[in-house]
């Protein structure tokens, strides 16, 4: 069975998104998997990774105004591939593609939505008298919803907002876009990737992964340091180059707030596992968030998870704080630093959590869909 995964997104990392492809492709070895990026993958972690996993990359640029000028090239693609399956992600011109490959005699096509619409979004939809140019294209992906096998929503709160601008369908499923459980480190590994980071061994160590945007909300876990007194804690920020000035200026922010000794920059990385190995708990204090697949991953290493009260993240964190309120995460945090049998306490419950809902197999009841919805 061939399947193609579209993104309509460019390839600048290996993101949680890619991982979460690839780990559903090598779940699947008997089946041949694609992926199509606006650009070609650069990633030296994404092209291996795909290779171990005999998943294809394409490039077809279809962002913006060229997704029109681009019908010809995805058309002779699907037909040249031949998918049994075709899944849309972030594809905005899976309004057009998707009847093109039902033309084409593609048995069965999926769309997931992993973003979520804003305030401003909602306000223009329900406003009759302003039919906006996103209200139009809304109405047209409505239509286009129609003739998909399964819409699946990554979170529930993402089904509930859709179905809020669109109508309600059997074909509408919440499955979560579970991760593949990471392995802890021997305590030895683990002593000595503290003693490179010059993390002192009895501090707790908090742990946050971000891309470089405002979205993810570094600065307000940031700021949450500045509220507390302890000083016998480490926050680890994974995910954050060097070279992007966003960086630079966070870490300006942190220097600022007497707090820089505490932080440990460790910058882009095809490992997060062992960044996590070494943690004690996990903080996700994003400004948008459909699910969040880092806070799943931290839950697969038995960490408790603080997130913001935003979006789908409520569904898979231990503890919630009010987005963008530095002094009420301040408070939480607190509460786990120099506090192991609580660290340890919710640790198991994150893990239950996602052996019952978030593992890959369980949670992605897309290989179930896969194999029983093609004949």
């Amino acid at each position: 069975m061939k399947i193609i995964h579209f993104l309509d997104i460019e390839s600048t990392k290996f993101g949680a998104l890619d991982r979460f492809i690839i780990d559903l492709a090598e779940s699947m070895p008997q089946h041949k998997f694609y992926i199509i990026y606006n650009n070609t993958p650069t990633s030296e972690p994404l092209l291996a990774a795909a290779k171990k996993a005999k998943v294809e990359l394409i490039a077809i640029d279809t962002s913006g105004k060229k997704a029109i000028r681009k019908i010809p090239y995805v058309a002779k693609m699907f037909y040249k591939i031949k998918p049994d399956i075709i899944h849309f992600h972030f594809a905005h011109g899976f309004f057009m593609y998707a009847p093109i490959a039902k033309l084409l005699g593609v048995k069965k096509l999926y769309k997931t939505q992993h973003c979520c619409l804003t305030t401003n979004d909602m306000q223009q939809i329900h406003k009759k008298s302003e039919f906006s140019l996103k209200t139009k294209l809304i109405s047209l992906n409505g239509l286009t919803y129609k003739i998909f096998t399964k819409v699946i929503m990554c979170s529930k709160y993402i089904k509930e907002q859709f179905e809020e601008v669109y109508e309600k369908s059997d074909k509408n499923e919440t499955i979560y876009s579970g991760v593949k459980e990471i392995k802890p480190l021997t305590f030895g590994e683990k002593k000595a990737l503290k003693e490179q980071l010059h993390i002192p061994a009895n501090n707790t160590v908090i742990s946050t992964i971000a891309f470089a945007n405002p979205i993810k909300g570094v600065d307000i876990l940031i700021n949450s340091l500045k509220h507390i007194e302890k000083k016998d804690y480490t926050l680890m920020i994974i995910g954050l180059g060097e070279q992007y000035e966003f960086t630079q200026n966070l870490q300006q922010l942190a220097t600022a707030l007497g707090v820089n000794n505490n932080i440990r920059w460790i910058g882009i990385t095809n490992n997060v596992g062992q960044y996590l190995s070494i943690s004690d708990v996990y903080c996700q204090p994003s400004r948008s968030e459909a699910l969040g697949l880092a806070a799943c991953e931290a839950k697969s290493i038995h960490l408790p998870v603080i997130a913001s009260n935003i979006g789908g993240l409520p569904e898979v964190a231990n503890i919630t704080f009010s987005v963008e309120d530095d002094k009420e995460l301040a408070t939480h945090l607190a509460q786990f630093i120099g506090n192991k049998e609580l660290c340890l306490a919710e640790g198991e419950k994150s893990y239950q959590d996602y052996c019952n809902s978030l593992e890959l197999i369980k949670a992605y009841g897309n290989i179930k869909i896969y194999t029983n919805n093609v004949t």
